[in-house]
């Protein structure tokens, strides 16, 4: 019995002494960026160890591989064990997880319930103003067509951009040899730029070759920008000049923006700019339509967090100091991928800005000699997974990259054909609350805006309908909800009731959750215009109170479907 106990004893010696050992190496796999190599190890561990160390490296790991379910998951693990202790980029991460995923009320909700225990009313009013203004973007409709180019592969393309006859873009090292090795981030090849014939993207990338001279090497080379003349190429590469890796004090091998002139055959005499640095990373260079402008992003310290957009001064060769895009374009998350177009207007990608999930597709119109507030490109083009490296090559038609999950594997390049403008239709009205109280009207005499309707008393709008199957508010509803602001506001102790109807495709629990979201957006609308929610009943009554009853979904035609998704404003008291 003795020799029994003294073997179960020395198993679980043996037993803890491998666990210790397997999550140390997959600690070290972590640390050095190895995340493929990384996660069996963590998944093996994460049976019987739950720390918030063994979560949180599982969790970002899967995230920064992009399998967006897996770390979804897992981070709603760590929250639920974790929540009260974890930074608020584990929030942030698992929000834009869910949204990946298609989750965006879940996605939503994680974010305001922890602004909520951190009492933090002004991070959910800007919440509630994004989530308001997807909301509108969405309202505008499909605006692109996009076709997945036949060169992409399983692994990743990207930063493409047309030059001449040429399509010049990154992608994964194409042709292996023993001398290179795989990326351990992902495990693909390192990265390199290639051209293949503009005339031929209905082709294999049997046909992209190498760019010529000696702009590709082992390390990662990637998005680039060149000259009107062509005779100056500036791209991003790891650290490595003249066959010489190098390092940050931390032992990170940052990006950094290179220089290479052409030589009538090739790329040649590269150098590095001066205003990079072994510290931090600069990269994804892009030119103004004149080149007197450099533009790139970068995580060098000072700016609003993680990379922020730069533009220097480009005179003769020389260089002047990089200037920050300030706070109207770069926030505390990612800025990245900077493009501009004949008219200067800026695109970039972010995940700070109001987006759909991950990194999303912006412009900023250039306007007095400045940026204005950044607008989402919308969709398709912007999806829940990393959308990025725009160009143009007409005023509608252009490229960019996403690594979204129909695409051929990982990053893939999309041709785009802008079908629809980015309009936002905003009325200037005058309302009662801007009249001299002498001179506002009796409202139920004059305007006929209360009416009588059967036994209830309605305020009476323009026809307020939602688009099928979303509960967001279009913009001339908003517009429409101006009549209710006046009511609400001419009359103080007034209460309404907002209902909010559904057509009769979907089942019944659906419908009555959809029209109960419907509600609530509008009762959210009129509560950021000022008004007491205590005086605004939000009640969804999904298909039970159609105006055209529909025996079978095709009986009625989609006009009739619309009438029935509607929104009706029930005078409760008060007037």
């Amino acid at each position: 019995m003795k020799r029994t106990y003294l073997t179960l004893f020395l198993l679980m010696g043996l037993n803890i002494t491998f666990a210790q050992q397997e999550l140390e190496r997959a600690n070290a796999y972590f640390q050095k960026t190895y995340y493929t190599d990384a996660i069996p190890l963590y998944e093996q561990l994460v049976q019987n160890n739950r720390s918030s160390t063994v979560l949180k490296n599982l969790a970002d790991s899967y995230y920064r591989t992009f399998d967006m379910q897996s770390a979804a998951r897992w981070y709603k693990v760590l929250v639920s064990k974790y929540g009260d202790n974890l930074d608020l980029a584990y929030y942030f991460n698992y929000s834009q997880s869910l949204k990946a995923i298609g989750k965006y009320e879940e996605a939503h909700n994680v974010l305001k319930d922890v602004h909520q225990k951190l009492n933090d009313p002004a991070a959910i009013a800007t919440l509630e103003q994004d989530e308001s203004y997807l909301g509108t973007i969405r309202s505008i409709g499909e605006r692109y067509s996009i076709r997945n180019l036949s060169l992409n592969t399983p692994a990743s393309e990207f930063g493409a951009a047309r030059v001449e006859s040429m399509l010049i873009y990154s992608a994964a090292r194409k042709r292996k040899t023993p001398a290179k090795k795989t990326y351990r981030w992902n495990n693909q090849g390192y990265l390199d730029l290639y051209m293949h014939p503009f005339d031929k993207m209905d082709q294999n990338d049997g046909l992209s070759e190498n760019l010529p001279g000696k702009i590709n090497t082992k390390m990662h080379e990637g998005t680039f920008a060149i000259t009107k003349d062509q005779k100056i190429l500036y791209f991003t590469r790891n650290n490595y000049l003249k066959g010489k890796k190098r390092s940050s004090s931390d032992k990170i091998n940052n990006l950094k923006i290179y220089r290479a002139e052409w030589s009538g055959k090739r790329w040649e005499k590269i150098s590095e700019l001066p205003f990079n640095s072994n510290e931090f990373s600069t990269e994804h260079p892009a030119l103004n339509h004149d080149g007197s402008k450099l533009f790139f992003s970068s995580d060098r310290p000072g700016g609003h967090g993680s990379f922020d957009l730069y533009s220097v001064d480009v005179l003769n060769g020389t260089y002047g100091n990089p200037i920050n895009l300030g706070p109207t374009i770069n926030t505390d998350q990612k800025e990245q991928f900077p493009f501009l177009d004949s008219e200067d207007n800026l695109y970039f990608s972010s995940n700070g800005h109001p987006g759909f999930g991950l990194l999303d597709i912006f412009v900023s119109k250039y306007e007095s000699e400045s940026y204005a507030k950044p607008d989402n490109l919308g969709l398709p083009l912007n999806s829940g997974y990393d959308d990025f490296s725009i160009t143009l090559h007409s005023e509608k038609h252009g490229f960019f990259a996403s690594n979204r999950p129909n695409g051929k594997g990982s990053d893939d390049i999309y041709s785009f054909e802008e079908t629809k403008p980015l309009v936002f239709h905003q009325k200037d009205k005058e309302t009662i609350k801007d009249i001299p109280e002498d001179k506002i009207p009796d409202i139920r005499n004059t305007d006929n805006v209360l009416k009588k309707d059967r036994d209830r008393l309605i305020i009476k709008t323009e026809q307020i309908h939602f688009d099928y199957n979303l509960w967001y508010l279009r913009n001339e509803a908003k517009d429409r909800l101006g009549v209710v602001l006046d009511i609400l506001q001419k009359y103080p102790n007034s209460i309404i009731e907002v209902g909010t109807h559904t057509d009769s495709r979907g089942n019944q629990e659906y419908n009555r959750e959809l029209s109960q979201k419907r509600a609530n957006a509008v009762k959210e609308f009129l509560v950021g215009e000022g008004i007491d929610s205590k005086r605004i009943i939000a009640k969804g009554y999904g298909e039970s109170q159609p105006l055209i009853k529909c025996e079978t979904d095709d009986e009625c035609t989609e006009e009739d479907h619309e009438l029935n998704r509607r929104c009706e404003f029930v005078v409760i008291e008060g007037i």
